[in-house]
């Protein structure tokens, strides 16, 4: 059985709902069905196929990391006709957004794997990777079993006080960020980089040399530049920063030492910021070859790594905040809710053929 693959929740009645997140770096794919108005896993399975690689450089999707994203969908759709799902939603992000020849693609997933890949921006990403992640926060103190996590706070006068959410998901091409500050106080955007951009521009060396690093950091501030000036009055001791995508997920992984990937090992674990200057110190100190044989590191994740602490890093820094909480919802949930919500409006549904 591959390692990626999961059947994760058991029943007698077929799932309704499956979601399929694109991605520059990873295909993901989310089947599950509600209860209570809680998402429950069924199946969910990941492959990693470098879509966006060197789109940044060359603005076409390259021939290999294409082949190897239509066998992935191609598997999606087996297992999807295998539980005859009803409501399937298929989202592109950055690789598709920027690559030229992202139609070609489209068309080619349609043909081989009857999949419908609808092109969403950066924003559209932010606001469903924000309604996947608040299923994972409850309003209040009684929320804070494993798998929720209150964001209304007793302060030291008795009086309960609103926390924000910071959240981001460093992907492959983008990043998008949200500052939620409750059900209609929040900003999002997105920002032109990731960790595939970011390992094929600056790093050339094996190990990654300091002019490597100063490169990264340097093209890191300039990204985070872009941050409107709003986002500068964040209070870092009332605001939760989180992390949600492959790239946090993995620094869940590697700090726990997983042997393989656990969503309910991973899901709300806690990354002090000093712990992460201490995995970047060992990352920089190792030879690619070296950093695959990491225990929770994904082989195919091992190049990406390094661009994607330095990215967290400067971003903690930048807003003070001393501690990263990994949440493994984010886009693929938030596809799941708001197909639901359609459905039950009886809303024809997005990219669906």
């Amino acid at each position: 059985m591959p390692l990626s693959w999961r059947l994760v929740y058991n029943i007698s009645a077929m799932p309704h709902f499956a979601s399929i997140d694109v991605g520059s770096n990873t295909l993901r794919i989310l089947i599950g069905e509600f209860v209570d108005n809680r998402i429950i896993d069924i199946y969910t399975d990941r492959k990693i196929t470098r879509l966006g690689s060197m789109v940044g450089q060359t603005g076409i999707l390259q021939t290999e990391n294409m082949e190897a994203s239509l066998q992935a969908l191609s598997g999606f759709a087996s297992v999807i006709n295998r539980f005859r799902i009803k409501h399937v939603r298929a989202l592109g992000t950055s690789a598709l957004r920027e690559a030229q020849n992202s139609g070609i693609f489209i068309q080619r997933a349609r043909d081989a794997a009857c999949i419908q890949i609808e092109i969403i921006s950066g924003e559209k990403e932010a606001q469903l990777t924000l309604k996947g992640i608040l299923q994972a926060f409850s309003p209040a103190e009684t929320g804070a079993a494993r798998g929720r996590v209150p964001i209304i706070q007793q302060g030291d006068t008795g009086r309960s006080h609103q926390r924000s959410l910071f959240i981001m998901d460093i992907g492959g091409g983008s990043s998008e960020w949200i500052i939620y500050q409750g059900e209609d106080r929040n900003m999002m955007g997105s920002l032109p980089s990731g960790v595939i951009k970011l390992a094929q521009t600056c790093i050339t060396a094996d190990p990654a040399s300091p002019h490597d690093v100063m490169l990264l950091n340097r093209e890191i501030v300039t990204v985070l530049n872009n941050f409107g000036p709003d986002t500068g009055r964040l209070n870092p001791g009332a605001t939760l920063f989180i992390g949600t995508g492959g790239t946090f997920t993995t620094f869940a992984s590697v700090d726990l030492g997983l042997d393989s990937y656990s969503r309910q090992k991973i899901h709300l674990h806690r990354i002090p910021l000093s712990r992460l200057k201490q995995m970047q110190k060992t990352f920089l100190q190792l030879s690619l070859t070296e950093r695959k044989k990491i225990r929770g590191l994904e082989p195919g994740r091992a190049d990406l790594i390094i661009p994607g602490v330095q990215f967290t890093m400067k971003v903690m820094e930048l807003f003070r905040f001393r501690e990263l909480i990994v949440s493994d919802y984010g886009l693929l949930e938030g596809a799941l809710l708001e197909m639901k919500e359609a459905s039950e409006k009886g809303i024809p549904e997005a990219g669906k053929s």
